[in-house]
């Protein structure tokens, strides 16, 4: 044996087998494995020779490993989290939409419906109770949203911290009464219409079957008629693709009515009539005061 290499003869015998004086494959690889196990010396005596290392990963090759699977990561997870929020941002667009599709309905409805009907303040001026300012309205309309309908006065309120539209409805009222009360009293009930917008406000359209005027108030004792529509604007309502949402709501009754936009003298006319009803009342029951007990007959 000599220079690393070890020559194996091996006497076999028998029929059949390898030539004499030669191994076998299987032998010669155990016997390697056996001079690798237990190290061979070196010639003449010498030191044994050191065991062959087996190769590992170095520093740098752990370093740029652990930056390819950061970024991997990293990029997943970026993933994941646009996808996140996505999906949050189509949940508020849908429900904002829905809000704003109820909301919309409810107005349409009660603003086409509007009753040019008769008020009478202290100085006995007659006029249709109609007002509205940029961030308010009240009228009498004949889609009432409690009770099946019906007449119902209602006023519209935008609210702040946080911004909200309130909506209110009163169904017991008389012409006196609207034209001594204040207009911007809310009624018996209440309740929010819209929120999450960042401003609304509302337009009045003048017109004289010729030209139209967009008003940002309008006063039905002093225009003596109500507005031929409305438009209602909203801007930043979440997850829109608008940034300002607009419709214009036309009041039925000035299209269709005989005396457009105006009180016809019917309605005039009726106002004198529950003023003469009440008068009869008061003469059928002995008219006047009636004495209290501490008033002498």
């Amino acid at each position: 044996m000599g220079g690393g290499t070890a020559n194996v003869r091996v006497a076999t015998g028998g029929a059949g087998g390898p030539p004499l004086g030669f191994a076998s494959p299987a032998a010669v690889a155990v016997a390697r494995s056996d001079a690798a196990s237990a190290g061979s010396e070196a010639p003449n005596g010498g030191p044994p020779a050191p065991p062959v290392a087996t190769r590992g990963f170095t520093l740098l090759e752990v370093v740029l490993a652990m930056t390819a699977l950061s970024m991997v990561i990293g990029i997943c997870y970026g993933a994941f989290h646009l996808g996140v929020r996505a999906v949050e941002r189509g949940e508020v667009a849908v429900v904002n939409a829905q809000r704003l599709r109820v909301a919309a309905d409810v107005l349409i409805r009660q603003i086409k419906s509007t009753v040019p009907y008769v008020t009478r303040n202290r100085d006995e001026d007659v006029y249709p109770y109609f007002f509205g300012s940029a961030t308010s309205m009240a009228f009498v309309t004949a889609a009432g949203m409690e009770g099946g309908g019906g007449l119902v006065r209602v006023v519209y309120q935008v609210m702040d911290e946080p911004p909200r539209l309130v909506m209110s409805e009163s169904a017991f009222f008389s012409p006196d009464r609207l034209g001594r009360e204040p207009v911007d009293k809310p009624g018996e009930r209440s309740a929010v219409l819209l929120e999450g917008f960042r401003a609304l406000k509302f337009e009045y359209m003048l017109s004289d079957g010729v030209e139209t005027e967009w008003r940002s108030e309008w006063n039905g004792h002093d225009e003596e008629a109500l507005p031929a529509a409305v438009r209602v604007m909203i801007d930043g309502i979440p997850g829109l693709e608008v940034e300002r949402w607009g419709q214009e709501i036309p009041v039925m009754t000035c299209h269709y009515g005989d005396s457009g936009c105006e009180l016809s003298d019917e309605d005039e006319s009726r106002v004198e009539e529950g003023d003469a009803d009440e008068d009869e009342d008061d003469e059928g029951s002995g008219g006047g005061k009636h004495p209290s007990p501490d008033e002498p007959d």
